[in-house]
C-alpha cells in the first residue's frame, strides 16, 4: 500500500512538536502547587482595602422646566443643568414650558414661587406613561448685569422649596455657567443626602486656619509678658511721673520760652509746630500766630473804614443843612407856575446833598458791622493762640520736670533671641 511507508520529514517533525509538548507540560505542572501555598500564606489583610462606595443620592425623577431670561443663555444654562443632574444619578425630564407660562395655564395669578405647587400636579395629572415627578427646577437666568439670575429645585412630595442659587452674571463671564449647574446638583444631592457634621478635628482645623495653634514655648512667652507688663503696672511708675500738677502762667513764663529768632521751619508736615512767643513783642501780642496778625489787620482795617465813612458823612451833614435852609427861606409855592423852575431847583440841590449823607452813614455802618464781626473772629483765635501756647508751655515744662528725677536701680544685660540681639536696660525712679 502507499501509504504504509513511513514519511520521514514528516516523523521528524512529529517528534519535534511532541517533545516540546511534554517539556511544557513538565514546567508548568508544579506552578499550582507553588501558587497554592503562597496565596494561602498571603493575609487577608495585605489585600488592598476597597474604597469606600460614594453615597448614592436617593434618585428621583426631576422635572426641567424651561428657563425664562435669555433666551440663548436660559436654554443653554438648561442643557448644562440636565447634564450635571444626570451625571448626579436623576432622571432628568424636560418641561416644555416656563414657569409663568405653566402659572397661567392652571390659572394662578399668584407669584411663581406660590404657584408651583399647583404646576406640578397639573404636570403629573398629564403625564404621559404615569411619570410622577419627584422635583422640579424652574428659573430666570440673564447675563444682563443689571439683573439677577434665580433658579430653584421645588420638591413635589413635600410641597416645599428645596433650595435656590442666585447670581450675577456677565456676557464674559466664563466661570458661572460652569459653576451654577453643579451647585444645583450639589443643592439637590445634599438635600437627600446631608453631609455628616462637621468633627471636632476638622472643626479645629478650620479654626487654626485663621489663627495656628501655638506651641507650648509661645504660650510660655506670652504669659510671661503679660506677668512682666502686670508687674510694671503695680510698681507705680506712672503716678512717680505725674505731671498733673504743673501750673502755667503766660506772663511769668514768658521769658523762659520766648525766642529771639524767627519760628523753627516744619521740615516735614507730621512735625509739631513751633508754638514759642517772640521776645520782642512781649507777652500781650507776643503769642499771636500768623492768623491772629490777619484778623487784627483786617479788624483795624475795618474799624478805620467806618471812620471814614463816618467822618465823611459828617462833613456832608453841613452841606445838606445849608441847602434845607436855604429852601425854607426863598418860601416858594411849588404851585405857582412862575416859581416853580426855582423851587425845583433847591429842591433837587436838598435831595441830592441828602443822598450823600445818607450814602456815607450807611457806608460808616456797613464797615462798623464788619469790623464787629472780624472782633469776635480775632478774640476767637487770640484764645486759641493763647490756649496753645499754653499747652505746649505745659508740655516743656512737664519734659524738665521729669528730666531732673534722678534714675536708681539701673540693670542691663544682653538679649539673644532668634529674631533680636542686643542689650536692655532698666531702672527705677
Amino acid at each position: 500500500m502507499p501509504f504504509a511507508t513511513p514519511v520521514p520529514w514528516l516523523s521528524r517533525s512529529f517528534r519535534c512538536a511532541l517533545a516540546g509538548v511534554l517539556s511544557g507540560a513538565m514546567v508548568l505542572a508544579p506552578l499550582p502547587a507553588l501558587a497554592g501555598p503562597a496565596e494561602a500564606a498571603a493575609p487577608a489583610a495585605a489585600a488592598p482595602a476597597a474604597a469606600p462606595a460614594p453615597a448614592t443620592p436617593a434618585g428621583g425623577v426631576v422635572g426641567l422646566m424651561r428657563f425664562t431670561g435669555d433666551a440663548d443663555a436660559a436654554s443653554g444654562m438648561r442643557s448644562s443643568v440636565e447634564t450635571e443632574l444626570s451625571g448626579a444619578g436623576y432622571t432628568v425630564k424636560g418641561v416644555a414650558l416656563d414657569i409663568e407660562a405653566a402659572s397661567a395655564k392652571v390659572k394662578c395669578k399668584a407669584a411663581p414661587d406660590e404657584c408651583v405647587g399647583k404646576v406640578a400636579e397639573w404636570l403629573i395629572k398629564g403625564a404621559k406613561g404615569g411619570t410622577t415627578y419627584n422635583f422640579l427646577v424652574y428659573g430666570f437666568y440673564t447675563v444682563d448685569p443689571t439683573k439677577t439670575t434665580r433658579i430653584v429645585i421645588y420638591d413635589v412630595a413635600k410641597k416645599q422649596k428645596v433650595g435656590e442659587r442666585t447670581a450675577t452674571g456677565t456676557p464674559t463671564d466664563l466661570i458661572l455657567p460652569l459653576a451654577l449647574p453643579r451647585a444645583l446638583a450639589a443643592t439637590l444631592r445634599d438635600y437627600q443626602s446631608p453631609p455628616a457634621p462637621i468633627t471636632e478635628a476638622e472643626q479645629k482645623a478650620l479654626t487654626e486656619l485663621d489663627e495656628p495653634g501655638k506651641t507650648p514655648e509661645e504660650l510660655r512667652a506670652e504669659a510671661e509678658a503679660i506677668k512682666r507688663a502686670e508687674d510694671a503696672v503695680d510698681t507705680g511708675l506712672t503716678e512717680s511721673l505725674d505731671t498733673s500738677g504743673v501750673k502755667v502762667d503766660l506772663k511769668a513764663d514768658f521769658k523762659a520760652f520766648c525766642r529771639t529768632g524767627p519760628r523753627k521751619p516744619k521740615v516735614n508736615k507730621d512735625d509739631p509746630k513751633d508754638l514759642r512767643p517772640a521776645c520782642k513783642l512781649g507777652p500781650r501780642f507776643g503769642y499771636f500766630q500768623t492768623r491772629g496778625w490777619v484778623a487784627l489787620g483786617l479788624t483795624a482795617g475795618a474799624l478805620v473804614a467806618s471812620g471814614v465813612f463816618y467822618s465823611l458823612g459828617l462833613a456832608a451833614r453841613k452841606p445838606y443843612k445849608d441847602s434845607v435852609a436855604a429852601l425854607d427861606a426863598a418860601g416858594l409855592d411849588p404851585t405857582d407856575p412862575t416859581t416853580s423852575d426855582q423851587y425845583t431847583a433847591l429842591a433837587s440841590d436838598v435831595a441830592g446833598k441828602g443822598f450823600t449823607m445818607r450814602r456815607r452813614f450807611i457806608g460808616g455802618d456797613v464797615a462798623l458791622l464788619t469790623t464787629v464781626l472780624l472782633g469776635a473772629v480775632l478774640g476767637i483765635i487770640i484764645y486759641q493762640d493763647r490756649s496753645d501756647a499754653k499747652e505746649f508751655i505745659r508740655q516743656e515744662k512737664s519734659l524738665k520736670s521729669i528730666s531732673r528725677i534722678k534714675p536708681k536701680n539701673f540693670r542691663g544685660g544682653p538679649v539673644i533671641g532668634t529674631q533680636m540681639q542686643g542689650v536692655s536696660f532698666g531702672f527705677d525712679f
